[in-house]
């Protein structure tokens, strides 16, 4: 008799790869010694002021200065702190795989399986990789441009998840999507964005979904957060997600990555 594997979660093996990867390092956080961790955040998560004292050192110290004149012995203390090494330009995606806490990474993991796992199997692992790391760095990038001298570390996957969440926006509300299924290419197509503006439940996803972080940005203890969200992060991951899914699931289609179960 044959039987059949019917797992209870049946993630893409790209997503709990992913998951691995967030929660090995979440452990070595809890294990290692605190100078270690402090070390390790300090060279992987985002540090907007870091990466504007590299590109514009002059400009970064008057924004520290505030417009006095910094003694010559500050400014070199400063300089001496600010200077990252070679890991400050993977920050902008390094970053998504620290994270604040067990409970900031219990709920990115849900929403990754959830929203992540549908866009893994349409798109196939490689592409999904590169598209979720994409989000990610368009993330940090939003949250650099409004925030350049911040120097808050900016942690968590959730701007490459917000990517993901767009993406379903894209193919979750056309006719016949099923996104728990494999698709053919005549089930879930990918809606172009203009197509996107008529269909009523996709904009009111939009709306909540941008009224929500909104609200977050405003008031973080919703989210049981005692420190500011980046949610311009968020927004960055999302907006970038919802532009370019459409091309990401051309090439998808094109160089035959094609939706498979368990991925």
């Amino acid at each position: 008799m044959a039987i059949q594997n019917n797992r209870l979660i049946n993630l893409p093996g790209v997503i709990t790869a992913l998951l691995g990867a967030m929660a090995a390092v979440q452990i070595f956080v809890a294990l290692a010694p605190k100078g270690l961790v402090y070390s390790l955040y300090d060279a992987f998560a985002f540090i907007p002021l870091k990466l504007s004292f590299l590109l514009a050192p002059k400009a970064a110290l008057a924004a520290l200065s505030q417009g006095e004149a910094l003694d010559s012995n500050v400014q070199e203390q400063i300089a001496t702190a600010l200077t990252a090494g070679p890991t400050v330009y993977v920050t902008p995606l390094s970053y998504a795989f620290l994270h604040g806490g067990w409970t900031h990474l219990f709920i990115n993991a849900l929403t990754l399986a959830a929203f992540g796992a549908p866009v893994a199997r349409k798109l196939g692992s490689p592409l999904f990789l590169l598209f979720f790391a994409a989000c990610a760095v368009a993330g940090a990038a939003t949250h650099f441009a409004l925030h350049p001298f911040d120097a808050a570390p900016v942690v968590g996957a959730s701007a490459a998840i917000s990517g993901t969440m767009a993406a379903i926006v894209r193919f979750a509300f056309t006719p016949g999507a099923r996104l728990g299924e494999d698709g053919d290419g005549s089930v879930a197509r990918t809606a172009s964005l203009r197509r996107l503006t008529a269909n009523r439940q996709a904009m009111v996803f939009l709306i909540v979904w941008f009224a929500a972080n909104a609200l977050l940005g405003v008031f973080p203890e919703a989210a049981g957060s005692s420190e500011p969200i980046a949610w311009e992060a968020h927004i960055g991951g999302f907006l970038f997600g919802l532009l370019t899914f459409g091309a990401f699931d051309h090439w998808a289609w094109r160089f035959g990555a094609r939706p498979r179960r368990g991925g």
